[in-house]
């Protein structure tokens, strides 16, 4: 069954994903810092309201995935801030991760070359976003 995106339903099947993935395991291992999306209000996609979703990554696994107010994320050891479109498109391999951060669609505050060294992680937690079935705002 779908999943509201970026609710908390979503953020909970998410790190199951997460979790079941080898691929990650391998990745993320070394990563000990948590990780923050701002997801910014598009009220004309029927998504009028920011939200942050707050990422408990450690060492190859998904410790917690919370979804709350934009404040919770941006106190994160990184945060990548975009609007609702711009996450769909990550979410749904439109855009890759990294390098719209490079190309400056997604926003950085952190460490640009740490990032860079966890590519393959980060392409897998959008491989994991995509098995999680998702009711899009804007499609409704």
């Amino acid at each position: 069954m779908a999943v509201k995106a970026f609710s908390s339903e979503w953020a909970s099947a998410f790190k199951d994903e997460v979790n079941k993935s080898s691929v990650y395991e391998q990745a993320g291992k070394g990563w000990k810092w948590t990780v923050g999306l701002v997801v910014e209000a598009e009220p004309d996609k029927h998504f009028p309201e920011a939200k942050g979703i707050v990422m408990d990554l450690y060492d190859g696994k998904a410790r917690n995935v919370t979804v709350g107010g934009a404040a919770d994320a941006q106190k994160c050891d990184f945060v990548i801030t975009a609007p609702y479109t711009r996450w769909k498109e990550v979410a749904t391999k439109q855009l890759d991760a990294t390098k719209g951060m490079l190309q400056g669609k997604l926003k950085l505050k952190g460490d640009l070359p740490t990032i860079v060294r966890y590519t393959k992680a980060s392409q897998e937690m959008t491989e994991c976003t995509t098995r999680v079935p998702v009711e899009w705002p804007d499609e409704s």
